[in-house]
């Protein structure tokens, strides 16, 4: 265990290095001060609450690699850009003394987990049925370790660039997977991923053959692949994004895909009890079929603005894409009034004036496929499948197509 943690620490160190901490504010976002410290059984959990938060809503844990920290995973994730429009309860933990890591063969940290997610859902009247959990290197690691021991507490896990040097362990009950890993990992070598996903789709007898979608968008990692087992038993299903050209990192592209898995899911199944996540899926890799430069509703110019785009105070569609009423209805702030969401001509819908703003764009069939932070001028925020798309920018909405 020690030798394997001082490699892990090793690899975490260059990888540090290299990436720059990824620019200390990748997606945009609050930082960890922005979160609420606690302790569980001498333990710091960092944790983010959207306001208004609902009762009876979801909670993901998003767990560091060896060597790293809270502040480390939550800077290069940004997951409370998810949870602010999705409506849960996002917390980062930190790993064990010594080298910051994770019991990843033994119960230390899985019955430390599960005191965590109990004291969660006390404090904030969490949903315990949509409890999931993700995970960067062996951080993800314990996730795969974790459906081995509480596999009662988790609905869904997501670990990244986490196969276990330990091997596939025996999961408890079929577990829904989904397994982002770069190409280019030079700590846990891409070579391996296969081979340890087949493990988990043995045990849950998925089909053999991957449904497989090439060219998934990724805003990090273009031409990414996505790779989908499934229905397994008792409805659930493994999927594998494949990252051209990634190396070791933990990345704010992958959440939104990650979160439209793990919702889809709780303790007992698919939600529902029908095969959301299939459709789902197609529905989200939709955007990764490559669109012709000929696409409706373009033209040569630069700007394609939507006519009537602007949807905030319409009185229909805003539940199809998460837009409650009262959202809708909330006084426009005059800082809004000028943004304005168009198509470019190189197909990408571009938001302009939204200096700090929160940017959620929605596909046709109201699945959030990306979530940032305004910059300065204009900002291509999302390119995909023809379609119609929704854009809110703080409380104020717009339609446009692609």
């Amino acid at each position: 265990m020690k030798q394997l943690l001082l490699v892990l620490v090793a690899a975490s160190f260059t990888f540090a290095q290299w990436n720059g901490w990824n620019g200390g504010n990748n997606g945009g976002g609050k930082s960890i001060n922005d979160y609420k410290k606690i302790s569980v059984s001498g333990r710091d959990v960092y944790v983010y609450a959207p306001s208004g938060l609902a009762d009876n809503s979801p909670l993901l844990l998003s767990l560091h690699g060896a060597a790293q920290d809270p502040n480390y995973q939550q800077e290069n994730t940004h997951w409370e850009t998810v949870a602010d429009t999705a409506g849960f309860v996002v917390a980062y933990p930190k790993g064990g003394e010594g080298y910051s890591a994770w019991d990843i063969s033994g119960d230390q940290d899985t019955k430390w987990i599960s005191a965590v997610i109990d004291q969660l859902v006390k404090d904030y009247k969490l949903n315990p049925k949509r409890v999931y959990l993700s995970g960067f290197s062996m951080g993800g690691m314990f996730s795969y370790h974790a459906i081995s021991k509480i596999a009662d507490k988790i609905a869904a896990i997501a670990p990244c660039s986490g196969t276990n040097v330990y091997g596939a362990s025996k999961a408890q009950r079929p577990v829904p997977i989904i397994h982002p890993h770069g190409t280019k990992d030079d700590v846990l070598g891409y070579d391996q991923v296969e081979g340890f996903l087949k493990n988990y789709r043995d045990q849950f007898n998925c089909p053999a053959q991957a449904k497989e979608e090439k060219n998934y968008p990724n805003e990090e990692n273009p031409g990414a692949t996505m790779y989908t087992w499934g229905p397994c038993d008792k409805g659930i299903y493994i999927k594998h994004l494949k990252l051209e050209g990634r190396m070791h990192s933990p990345s704010h592209a992958d959440i939104s895909d990650i979160w439209n898995f793990v919702k889809e899911y709780d303790l007992d199944g698919p939600i529902g009890g029908g095969s959301t996540p299939e459709s789902s899926s197609s529905v989200e890799s939709s955007a990764s079929e490559p669109t012709s430069s000929g696409s409706v509703g373009r033209s040569s110019s630069s700007r394609v603005r939507s006519s009537s785009s602007d949807v905030a105070r319409s009185s229909s569609g805003g539940a199809h894409w998460g837009l409650s009423s009262s959202t809708e209805a909330l006084p426009v702030d005059p800082s809004l009034l000028k943004v304005s969401v168009f198509t470019s001509s190189d197909n990408y819908i571009v938001v302009a004036g939204a200096e700090g703003k929160s940017i959620t764009v929605f596909n046709s069939l109201g699945h959030v496929v990306r979530t940032t932070r305004g910059l300065a001028g204009d900002q291509k925020v999302y390119t995909g499948a023809k379609g119609v798309y929704i854009v809110k920018v703080g409380n104020r909405t717009f339609k446009t197509s692609l």
